[in-house]
């Protein structure tokens, strides 16, 4: 059901109790009409809705995709955006429509774990599946190009040596903050946090010389190359981008600190769907997923990502794949509320 459906939707709860008060003999009946409508689908317009504002990185990644699984599915897809609260409205407004297949939203995680374990979201984590990862786009530890740190060693010495007097620009509420806190912490650094409402106004603050640092993500911070550089990287593997930085596994092996997983809440281009679908249409689920994931070897699809120099991000993966990297992202956001 689209957004726009749910006065018609009560009209189908009604129908669908006057069935269940139907004689057996009517059951046959209504199994075929059922496998119809899963071999029909989509038989009508897929919703599909950006968690953020429009022409910000979701947004645009959303809408590229959305014309190639036009032709994937043989139906129209239609963007819409419906921003608030981290991705917390999107979410919320889908999993009050009938899990049937024609809404996804297209948000990040583990944005969507912070709504759960820091914002009371009126749903559970367990409410909603990934049914494919897109892109996953590592934090990154900036500082400007001619600052006196050559590595993130240098960097972390001279935060112990100076309690108090490094600063790192976060934007306030997002993930980048949680990840500071949890970097800095782990790392027993006493650091200033110095929120910002946006990641452009982050960059500001570090280019103009307001602040020591900043956390930001691999691609989207790639604006600012010629300006900065990268102390670390919260990847497994190097970043074409930023060659100098460290990955995160190694730079934090001498502090004796393992992160939860190599990518520790990279930002995970997501598209989402109720976990009921899964279960009541499996059918339908299999299809969307497939559709999506078939990106990952169409070339043309390759080609336009490769484009826009993100090819070694994009993964267009199941969201099985993922699956325990967010429960251990859920965990640790979980326990920086409980600290």
């Amino acid at each position: 059901m689209s957004f726009v459906d749910r006065i018609a939707h009560g009209t189908r709860c009604l129908v669908s109790a006057a069935l269940l008060a139907m004689p057996l003999a009517a059951a046959p009946v209504f199994a075929t009409s059922s496998a119809q409508a899963a071999d029909d689908f989509p038989s009508r317009p897929v919703n599909l809705v950006v968690s953020y504002g429009a022409g910000g990185g979701t947004d645009r990644q959303a809408r590229m995709m959305a014309g190639f699984l036009e032709k994937k599915l043989g139906s129209s897809v239609v963007v819409q955006n419906m921003p608030g609260a981290g991705g917390q409205v999107a979410i919320t407004a889908m999993l009050r429509d009938e899990a049937d297949g024609y809404t996804i939203v297209a948000t990040n995680e583990p944005d969507i774990s912070m709504t759960v374990a820091l914002r009371n979201a009126p749903y559970a984590r367990e409410d909603v599946e990934v049914l494919a990862v897109d892109i996953v786009d590592p934090r990154l530890l900036l500082v400007l190009k001619d600052a006196p740190y050559e590595s993130f060693d240098d960097f972390i010495k001279a935060a112990k040596e100076n309690p108090g007097e490094l600063s790192v620009a976060v934007n306030s509420g997002a993930v980048q903050e949680q990840f500071a806190k949890w970097l800095f912490k782990a790392l027993d650094v006493d650091i200033n946090f110095v929120g910002y409402k946006s990641g452009g106004e982050t960059t500001a603050a570090l280019l103009g010389g307001h602040v020591t640092s900043l956390v930001g993500d691999d691609f989207a911070r790639f604006d600012v190359r010629d300006q900065t550089k990268a102390l670390m990287i919260g990847s497994a593997t190097a970043s074409p981008r930023w060659p100098e930085a460290e990955v995160m596994v190694d730079a934090l092996k001498p502090y004796g600190v393992t992160p939860p997983t190599p990518d520790f809440l990279a930002r995970h281009m997501v598209y989402m769907v109720p976990s009921a679908l899964h279960e009541n249409y499996p059918e339908r689920f299999q299809k969307l997923q497939d559709a999506i994931t078939s990106l990952a070897t169409d070339p043309e699809y390759q080609k336009l990502i490769k484009d826009q120099g993100a090819g070694d991000l994009t993964k267009m993966a199941p969201g099985s794949e993922y699956r325990d990297a967010f429960q251990k992202s859920l965990e640790a956001l979980k326990a920086t509320t409980a600290n």
